[in-house]
């Protein structure tokens, strides 16, 4: 097992002889533990603060959380994405249906796609419009500023150039 005999023995004397750090240690563990399940949705911080406040009992941030490292204790908080009041969710339908090898002729379906890179501490945003059956790029912008209407001008030239 690759273990020097000396490391072996120590750890054999500290399992038959515990240190009052151990001994502490686990008691905390068992505190902690029994407030995890009264209240399995609340992290390390929240415990920390319920010790404090309810039971008198004063502990580290840091001892809390090595704690909850070594009984296995994870929040099991409920997570939801937030949205504003009054703000829609636009769901747009499918129209491709995976049928990318059904395509007879270009500009079937045309593609958009948006990304956004750093470049020197600059942030960029490139999108592009390309023909599915082609591979074409009909058209592309490149922002500076987040959010800007750059997508409605590229809208309008992919537009053109897909009339003419």
């Amino acid at each position: 097992m690759s273990i020097n005999r000396s490391g072996y023995y120590k750890w054999l004397n500290r399992q038959s002889n515990p240190s009052k750090r151990m001994l502490q240690r686990e008691s905390d563990i068992s505190l902690i533990r029994d407030i995890h399940e009264k209240h399995p949705s609340h992290g390390y911080r929240w415990i920390k603060a319920y010790l404090e406040h309810k039971l008198g009992v004063i502990m580290s941030y840091n001892h809390v959380h090595l704690c909850c490292k070594y009984a296995g204790i994870i929040s099991q908080g409920n997570h939801y994405k937030y949205v504003k009041p009054g703000e829609e969710k636009k769901n747009y339908p499918n129209l491709v249906m995976s049928s990318w090898k059904c395509l007879s002729r270009p500009l079937e379906v045309v593609v958009s796609d948006m990304t956004c890179f750093y470049v020197k501490g600059k942030y960029y945003e490139l999108t592009f419009y390309f023909d599915a059956f082609t591979k074409e790029i009909l058209s592309y912008a490149l922002a500076t500023k987040r959010g800007v209407n750059s997508t409605i001008k590229v809208t309008k030239k992919a537009r053109i150039i897909i009339t003419n």
